[in-house]
């Protein structure tokens, strides 16, 4: 099972340059836990390190890891929430995905204070959620949720 959770993952994104050694690590550690690990979202981006640095810088995230000469595949990280960034080599952009925030409103005030591409400010949505839409430089957007109490 461990053999096969790292082929498929290594057969996915076979279309970059990725040198498997980091990529391994991750697709064996996200599965030591649980029968199936978090999803990891591939967004596709035009220029890695500029992604690298609004993703680190406007959204706070940290950069994990990157492969290639020159790079075009990394990870970025904030809590457990794990997204992959591909230069142009998967998927489309303009991808959105959902991530579940402690406290919606006050990463909304940390956003504020960056140039981080807000979409839509904090709303109470009608499935019970308090929700903001932020986007990346490619279009990519995170829908930030946290439930109502």
């Amino acid at each position: 099972m461990v053999r096969m959770v790292s082929i498929v993952a290594m057969a996915a994104l076979a279309a970059c340059s990725v040198e498997p050694d980091s990529l391994r690590e991750a697709a064996v550690a996200s599965h030591e836990e649980a029968e199936l690990s978090t999803a990891r979202p591939i967004l596709n981006v035009a220029d890695l390190q500029a992604s690298f640095r609004y993703y680190r810088d406007e959204l706070g995230f940290r950069v994990d890891w990157e492969h290639g000469e020159p790079a075009d595949f990394g990870s970025v990280s904030r809590g457990e929430t794990i997204l992959f960034l591909c230069e142009g080599c998967q998927g489309t952009p303009g991808g959105w995905l959902m991530v579940f925030a402690r406290d919606v409103n006050a990463l909304y005030d940390e956003y504020a204070s960056t140039d981080a591409r807000i979409r839509m400010p904090p709303k109470d949505m009608p499935w019970g959620i308090r929700e903001m839409h932020v986007s990346d430089l490619d279009g990519n957007v995170i829908r930030f949720g946290t439930g109502e109490e």
